[in-house]
Formats: C-alpha cells, structure tokens, sequence
C-alpha cells in the first residue's frame, strides 16, 4: 500500500475542490493507494492570528509512510511568491513532489500544466467578430505572487496584438482574483475618469467577474449591452452570476486528474514526463451577450459554436452540496459532544457513535508526549515520540481508547499511526493538526467516503476543538485536585483564621490571588465576592460580644454551605468575608442571595441564635484582563455598598 499527500491551501476554495475532484477520480480504482489530504493554509500565516499552525502539517508529512507529494499550489500563491513557496515545499525531497497548474523549484518536480494561449485568442477574435468589440481591457491579480495571473495577462497580450488592436494602459486594471479588490479598483478607476473606455473587460478569474458586476450594477452600466466581460476557470459561480459569466475552461478537474497519474506512475517505476500539459477552452454565455437573458440554466456555446443547454458537471457538483443539507444533524452531534464530555477518556469513549453518523469511516488521533508551543517565526519539528490516544474503524467495529495507559506510543517521523493500526480501508483521509492558539497537541486522520470536503474540513475541526476541549478539562481537573488537597494542607496556624476556621486574610490573599490566577490563565471566567454581615454592632450592642462571635462563626458556616468545596472562602476582618469562586457567573447573583436567606434562617436556628442572621454580597467577575485578588474585591465591595444602600431604602 502506497501513501500520497495531497497538499492544499484549504478545502473551501472552488477552484481546490474541483482539482481534488480530478485527483481522486484518478484513484478511485485503484486498491492500493491511500490518499493523505492536508489542508496547510501558508508558512508563517498571517491571514489569522493562528492559522500558522496548520503548516505543521507539511513537518507531519515527511514521515517515511508518505510516498509522494501532490501540492495544489495556485491558492498559495495569493500569499507567498513561488520562490519561497518552493524552498518550504522542498523540505519534502526526496519525495516525489508533483504540483498542479505551474512548476516548482525543487528537485525532481513534475507537473501539470494548462495552456491558455489559444483560448484568449479564440476569445479576443469572437469578440471582434461576433460582437463588434474592439477596446478590450484586462483585470489582472497582480497584486499576488501568481505566475497563473502573469500567464493569462500575457496571452491576453499576445492576442491583442495578434488581431491588430489597441493595447492600452489605462484599459488594465490589477487586482489580487478576490471580487471585494476588482469593484473597488473599477470604482475608483470610473470616479477618476468619469467613464470606461473599453467596450470588453477579460478577468484573471471567475471571483474577479463577481466583483466587477457589482460594480456595474452600481454605476449603471449593463453587461453586455455596454461591456462584455469574460471570467477564467468556470467554477460554479459562474452559472451563480447574472448575467451568467462567459468564462474559460482549464479542465481543472484534468489537471488534478493528470497530476495523480504523474504521481501514480512515478510510483510504480514508470517514466514520466515532466510535463503534462492541457488546452483551455472559451465558454460563451450571458455576460457577453451569446445566450439570451431570459435563459437561466447551464445554457452555454462551446469554442467550436456548438449549444449545450446544460452543465452535468455542475449539477454534479450542486448535488453534493445539497445532499450535505442533510449532514446537520452529523454536525450538531459533534458540537453538542463539546458540551457533555467531561474529560479526554470520556470523550474518546463516546466519539465512535458521533463518527458514525458523520460518515467517518476510520479516525485515529495522536498526541504529542507534551503540547508543543509554537510562535508563527518558530521552525516545527515533529517529536520522534507521539502516541495514539484513540482508534476507531466503524466498518469492523473496532473501537480502542488508550488514554488509561497514556496512549500506544510511536515514531510519527517514520509513520503517521503505529502499525497495527493502519491501512484497514483504502481511500480518502484528511490529516489536520490539533491545536488550540499557539499549543499544537498532535494531529487527527480520518477515512471519509464522498467528495464533500467543505463538511468534512468542518467535520475536522469539530473535531480538534472537542478533543483539545475534553484534554483540557482532564488537565483542568487534576489541577484543582491538585489545588484542593494544596488547600487542605495549608499551615493551619498562619492561615486559618481561629474563630470561623475558614482563610484568614493572608491565606485568602495568597491561595485566593493564586486560584484566581490559575483559572484566568486557562481562559476560565468565576467571581469574586465582598460579604458583610448585617448589624453587628447592633447585635454586639444588643446580645453581648460572645453572641456577637457565634454569629460570625454562623455566617461562616452558610458561606460554606452555600458555595461549593472547591471555592475559597476566607475572613478579612471582624464581620467581612470574602470568596473566589471559579465558573461562577456574576449573572446568577440574585439565585445565590435568595440560597443565603433561606441558608441564614436554618443555621440561625440551628445555633439557637436569637434573631435571624443577614448577609449582604458583593460580586464581580473575573476573567484573564481581570485577576488581581485586590482590584477585585474592591470593585465587590462598592457592589456590596449599593446592595446595603438599597436595603436601609427600604426600611
């Protein structure tokens, strides 16, 4: 059994669906291929904060299971130029590193490769000829580092000038292929000049064309009445788009398919070109006035002038997307198992029902012995020590968890999972990293049957967070049992205060500051409260100091009755008392008041007070922007002074 990485900047972009598309056509039959897809975003990414994390991928992917590389590159290239794209991806070598619509510099590299020389021709001397357009301008994306956008710029030069027409600096406008980029640069191009010049617009792709309609729409101008526009790679959007968008083919579906070829025969010791190379073709419909408005199908002409009233390619591809309408309930499964897993064994032992309903064949995850901690400038390298934490193949009905005997360990540098615990099914996995901001935990592979890798990138991440959620609550709790049984060894003599045995004020300030802490530095919110209990002078003035002192000692004990163990509670002088209580929500204030009247009323009587005791609270939050013990308690006890003030109001 042979394994193939596939390489690819994310699985929601159109233009790397329909290239994987292509890529698992090619293997489909064949039993004796894994493929390894990993959606790695870009080295060092600043698209968000932590999506640097996925790169760690491409470290997974040196294993000595990988056999052959197939990288994806165009999406890539929005981000990174090809150079230093090449010098990452050669860190592979020596792979077999096949990539997808342009070469890269490494060794040994093939590639597939689409020609669109031709194409622009055909569409330059259509519009001349079929209608009358000859100031034709240009949208490109040279605001990225695509060789793809040079490419299609240049042949649309070529063209021109091959057909004798103007070529004019003012008719080229430079995007990046995103539609936000193309509106605006129209936009202000129309305010500068008042008017386009051009009488036909060519895009670097089909989003620039999305852009560039809306734009038209707002200033007035129709399409195709005023300017034809033609698209490039004829993605679903384009039949989305009204007009619908004249565009060009590049058989991207091809060059995925003919990279897998490339990949597969290498593999089996065959000799294989470095290039294998595929034509573009022009497609014609609404945008440049070839099929009528009122047509609102697939309805297209193809470069020979032939009329196809639908795309079954596209209906294909919509049908995938509908049927995953049907995947909600596999999603809302997998969110709800973030909110009842208590812990990492609880967790892993119930997944394998979740991953059923998902249509997840086969999963493994694997940790790292200890959470790397990585900065978007740090080099990764992957631990020659991993472990699996869990197996589960809903075929054979297999399901291991080895959390108990802290994982199965391994190699990950010479495999992805241990041995015994691979190549059950062959087909489609998807490998993501596990990480949570800048902690990378491990990785995830599961099997999955369909093409519908936008659900199962989301299916991923669920995923990843649920794990890294329930390892965490794991974590969490032996820590605050750690804490609790710090708390009751604490030096009874300097910490406990005499008359209530609860914290006196150092211990409450020392172990309170220190939970507080502990709990804001794991993202964890919780309260802090200022208590003061009502009229004790009058009480000490009334019944004597010694009742005085048993009813602190009373309000001690329905402090500890009200809140929980694990909450600290401590007194900060004669009738004030203060608590830290972690996961408290301050919202629940007026439920925590209505439980100390009624905890007053039978504590009182139980210590045969002669009145009923009164308490009044203070609470505020506390979260990671807010964890000094002091600064807390003050903000409590101004709380407290409006709960007081309210009180004699009413009196």
């Amino acid at each position: 059994m042979k394994n193939i990485a596939v390489l690819v900047y994310e699985l929601t972009v159109e233009y790397n669906i329909t290239v994987l598309d292509g890529i698992v056509s090619f293997f489909k039959d064949k039993k004796d291929i894994n493929l390894i897809i990993s959606p790695v975003n870009v080295p060092k990414a600043n698209t968000a904060e932590f999506d640097y994390q996925y790169w760690t991928g491409v470290e997974i992917l040196k294993s000595k299971q990988i056999d052959a590389v197939i990288v994806v590159i165009n999406s890539f290239l929005s981000y990174i130029n090809i150079d230093s794209f090449s010098k990452y991806i050669e860190e592979l070598s020596p792979k077999p590193i096949i990539s997808v619509s342009l070469p890269l510099n490494v060794p040994n590299n093939h590639y597939s490769f689409v020609e669109c020389d031709d194409a622009y021709e055909q569409i330059v001397e259509h519009l001349i000829t079929k209608h009358n357009r000859k100031k034709i301008g240009f949208i490109t994306a040279s605001m990225t580092f695509s060789k793809d956008s040079e490419q299609r710029f240049s042949a649309y030069k070529k063209a021109i000038e091959k057909f004798g027409l103007e070529y004019n600096e003012e008719w080229v406008l430079h995007g990046d292929f995103t539609p936000g980029v193309a509106e605006q640069k129209l936009l202000e191009r129309y305010e500068a000049k008042g008017k386009f010049e051009f009488d036909a617009l060519l895009c670097a792709n089909d989003y620039t064309c999305v852009g560039v309609l809306n734009a038209f729409h707002k200033l007035g101008i129709k399409c195709p009445e005023d300017i034809c526009v033609f698209g490039y790679d004829d993605i679903d959007i384009a039949l989305a788009c009204y007009p619908t968008l004249s565009t060009i083919n590049q058989s991207v579906a091809q060059t995925g398919y003919d990279a897998a070829r490339m990949a597969y025969d290498i593999l089996n010791g065959k000799s294989v070109p470095v290039r294998t190379v595929s034509q573009a073709v022009p497609v014609f419909r609404q945008s440049c006035g070839c099929v009528s408005p009122d047509v609102h199908n697939a309805a297209y002409f193809d470069e020979k002038g032939e009329f196809h009233q639908q795309d079954k390619r596209t209906e294909s591809r919509l049908n995938v997307y509908t049927q995953s309408l049907t995947n909600f309930t596999s999603i809302y499964k997998l969110i709800n198992q973030m909110d009842t897993a208590n812990g990492i064994d609880v967790y892993l032992n119930n997944l394998k029902d979740n991953l059923f309903f998902a249509n997840i064949h086969e999963c493994c995850v694997v940790f790292y012995n200890n959470p790397i901690d990585l900065d978007k400038d740090d080099l990764f390298i992957l631990p020659s020590e991993a472990k699996l934490l869990m197996y589960s193949n809903t075929d054979t009905n297999i399901r291991k968890s080895f959390v108990e005997i802290d994982g199965v360990k391994f190699n990950p540098q010479v495999e992805l999972v241990p041995k015994e615990y691979r190549n059950i099914i062959f087909g489609k996995y998807l490998l993501i990293p596990i990480f949570n901001k800048s902690l990378n935990y491990g990785y995830l592979i599961f099997f999955f049957e369909n093409n519908n890798y936008p659900l199962f990138s989301i299916y991923a991440k669920i995923l990843s967070n649920s794990i890294i959620q329930s390892y965490e609550n794991t974590k969490n709790k032996s820590q605050q049992k750690k804490l609790l049984i710090e708390k009751q060894n604490l030096n009874l003599k300097s910490k406990t205060d005499e008359l209530t045995q609860v914290l006196n004020r150092r211990g409450f300030f020392e172990y309170g500051q220190r939970l507080v802490s502990l709990s804001a530095s794991m993202d964890k919110f919780g309260s802090v409260f200022f208590c003061d209990l009502d009229g004790l002078k009058k009480i000490n003035d009334t019944y004597g100091h010694e009742i005085g002192d048993l009813a602190i000692q009373t309000e001690a004990q329905v402090l500890k009755a009200a809140f929980r163990e694990n909450d600290l509670i401590g007194r900060l002088s004669g009738d004030e008392f203060g608590v830290v209580a972690p996961g408290f929500p301050s919202r629940k204030i007026d439920d925590l008041r209505k439980k100390l009247i009624v905890l007053n009323e039978e504590f009182s009587k139980a210590n045969n007070l002669p009145f009923t005791l009164s308490i009044s609270v203070g609470c505020v939050d506390f979260n990671n922007d807010k964890s000094d013990l002091q600064a807390l308690l003050t903000c409590a006890d101004e709380k407290l002074y409006e709960e007081k003030h309210i009180k004699h109001s009413q009196k």
